[in-house]
């Protein structure tokens, strides 16, 4: 609504109240003056007349007067000048400065709307970039946790073949499935891990696995396409799965064994060839971002390397 017909309006609203507050009062002092004094008749209409009466004869009245005492000329009555001795320049100068003010008060209301709007919007700005600083040292906390973990796994590994103990290979592993869950972006709480390796028989076989049912740790195995695990080991690729739900890899004798919403599978290659798979599974959906591909491939790359030691071991029957 436009600003004029808003002040027509408002009049208009106004000038009603006004005849409804003059109204009730009317007929309220009619019925106290009727009930006190049943002889002397008042109607409501003739009260209704004198408060109007009253209350312009008020109003011209303060703004003549007004007028009058700010006003240095003469005043004119009839045919007459009379002078103004009621006029003092203070009275002029406090209607100039009422106008003054008020027109001051619109301009510095219009100046804080301008102010707190600036001001909500630095606040929701300030807002934002705190959130982002909280994300980056998140981020900058995880990438120093990678770091530690490559380290502790680079030392693990080279104690493990010092001690050359025959299930090396096993615990090494096992190491690195706990370490992968802890530089995951989102919530690490619910995720689960398991190694494939290609067996003699040219299958996917469970070799290491952390939170897993222990029947799929004996009785999984994959076929290169079959399943999500054989789908990586098909494609040679790394992928996430937001939603195993919706996923053709995980549907009848491929539908999980224990429940879990997202998954992100990793080949483990040594150079282009292909010998396992590294999958982390998540309990809710959506629970991998695509920095989780860069980082989990990391320790893919370690499991790589510990079977291809162990293969050069086996071959030199050490």
């Amino acid at each position: 609504m436009p600003k004029t017909a808003k002040l027509i309006v408002s009049y208009i609203v106004g000038l009603l109240l006004t005849f409804a507050i003059f109204i009730g009062i009317s007929e309220t002092y009619t019925t106290i003056h009727n009930w006190m004094v049943p002889t002397g008749k008042v109607s409501s209409k003739g009260v209704f007349e004198l408060i109007c009466v009253l209350l312009t004869i008020i109003f011209l009245t303060s703004i003549l007067a007004r007028e009058i005492r700010a006003n240095p000329d003469v005043v004119s009555v009839g045919a007459t000048n009379i002078p103004n001795f009621m006029y003092h320049p203070d009275f002029k100068k406090e209607s100039k400065n009422r106008s003054k003010i008020l027109k001051e008060k619109h301009i510095l209301k219009g100046k804080l709307e301008e102010q707190e709007m600036y001001t909500d919007n630095l606040l929701d700005e300030l807002e934002q970039k705190d959130l982002e600083l909280e994300q980056i040292a998140y981020i900058s906390d995880i990438f120093i946790r990678h770091h530690k973990n490559a380290s502790r796994l680079v030392r693990s590994l080279i104690q493990l073949l010092v001690e050359r103990k025959p299930y090396w290979k096993l615990e090494f592993c096992n190491n690195v499935l706990d370490e992968c869950v802890t530089i995951l972006l989102e919530d690490r709480a619910d995720k689960s891990s398991t190694i494939y390796f290609i067996n003699k028989n040219n299958e996917l076989e469970m070799f290491a696995y952390s939170r897993i049912e222990f029947s799929s740790s004996r009785n999984r195995k994959f076929k290169k396409g079959e399943g999500f695990a054989g789908h990586i080991w098909k494609t040679g690729k790394t992928e996430l799965v937001s939603d195993v739900t919706i996923s053709q890899h995980f549907r009848e004798e491929y539908a999980p064994k224990h429940e879990y919403g997202s998954i992100l599978g990793v080949p483990i290659k040594i150079g282009r060839e292909i010998v396992g798979v590294l999958c982390v599974q998540s309990e809710g959906k959506n629970e991998f971002q695509e920095d989780d591909k860069r980082t989990v491939i990391f320790y893919a790359d370690m499991c790589a390397l510990a079977h291809f030691y162990d293969k050069i071991k086996n071959k030199e029957g050490v």
